[in-house]
């Protein structure tokens, strides 16, 4: 199955950047084998500026841009745990201590609560032109802000034309 979500840029980035390997949801959103293209989201542009500065690098080399779908992963392994575990398996690959720091673990039990889920990213790849969000409007007539999750499942025509879209889009893979 196919899914366009959207994600904060600072994770999309350390997810091309080869540095993110895990992506962690509190509900199981994707399954083994599933293709997950990335909608880049504003989220904090403090935690952006100040993670790239800690990798040595400056916003203007970030490799994705805001308000586009910029590439995605296949999913891996899926899996289901208790924020302890979860924590414990995650740390250091989900960005979640590059980002927060000492806080990450509290950042994540507030979002997951109990339990949650982990995915491994597997093939990360980038569109060699991305899908911007006036060519969504443009070519699909919707307007498109802050957090959304689409799958093939829907049963929206637009979202069924803009998923084959992506599938023949030029990729690289990192």
């Amino acid at each position: 199955m196919e899914h366009v979500v959207a994600l904060h840029q600072v994770y999309a980035e350390l997810i091309f950047r080869g540095l993110k390997t895990v992506e962690v949801r509190k509900r199981k959103a994707f399954d083994e084998g599933d293709l997950v293209f990335l909608y880049v989201a504003r989220g904090n542009p403090y935690e952006l500026r100040d993670t790239l500065r800690r990798l040595g690098l400056h916003e203007e080399q970030t490799l994705t841009k805001r308000g586009t779908i910029a590439g995605g992963f296949e999913v891996g392994e899926v899996i289901r745990a208790d924020l302890d575990t979860l924590w414990e398996m995650t740390k250091e690959t989900s960005g979640l201590s590059l980002v927060h720091g000492e806080n990450g673990k509290k950042w994540l039990g507030e979002y997951i609560k109990d339990y949650g889920y982990a995915f491994t990213i597997e093939r990360p790849f980038l569109f060699k032109e991305p899908v911007s969000r006036e060519e969504l409007r443009e070519r699909y007539g919707v307007h498109v802000e802050g957090i959304i999750h689409l799958s093939r499942r829907t049963r929206k025509e637009w979202v069924k034309k803009l998923i084959e879209d992506l599938l023949t889009r030029e990729i690289v893979y990192l």
